[in-house]
């Protein structure tokens, strides 16, 4: 099945790039850049009320438990986010894109390239501000 087996392979590329895009990311981004990254996609997937406990957060984005308490303390003093054991709501989508790195931005423009479809989420175009580190 040939327009099957493209389709796999274009998957396959659009997932080694985001990949690449996490390493980087991990690797450039500092943790409350890289905390709201995670926001922002959990957003696209569930909406803004997140049954996330800041102990599985720590372990997707690799830091300590304390150093996502110190972040999500941050974000909630700011209005951003309202933490309550093992929920995180998004109060300020647009201020938590805000202070996102652009690597959300850069993957979702890599998906409509391979799939020639916008994912959900911001139209294209709305770059968060943030260090660079771009797959493009």
């Amino acid at each position: 099945m040939p327009s099957f087996r493209a389709l796999l392979v274009d998957y396959d590329q659009f997932f080694l790039g985001q990949v690449q895009q996490s390493a980087v990311c991990n690797a450039l981004h500092h943790v409350e850049a890289r905390m709201c990254r995670w926001l922002l996609r959990m957003h696209q997937l569930v909406g803004p009320d997140l049954p996330l406990t800041q102990e599985f957060l720590a372990q997707m984005m690799g830091v300590r438990r304390t150093t996502v308490t110190d972040v999500a303390r941050s974000l909630q003093k700011a209005g951003l986010i309202s933490n309550v054991r093992g929920r995180i709501h998004i109060v300020d989508i647009e201020a938590v894109r805000r202070r996102s790195c652009e690597c959300e931005e850069n993957v979702r423009s890599h998906h409509d390239i391979i799939f020639g479809a916008p994912t959900t989420g911001p139209p294209s175009g709305t770059k968060p501000t943030g260090a660079g580190c771009g797959m493009n």
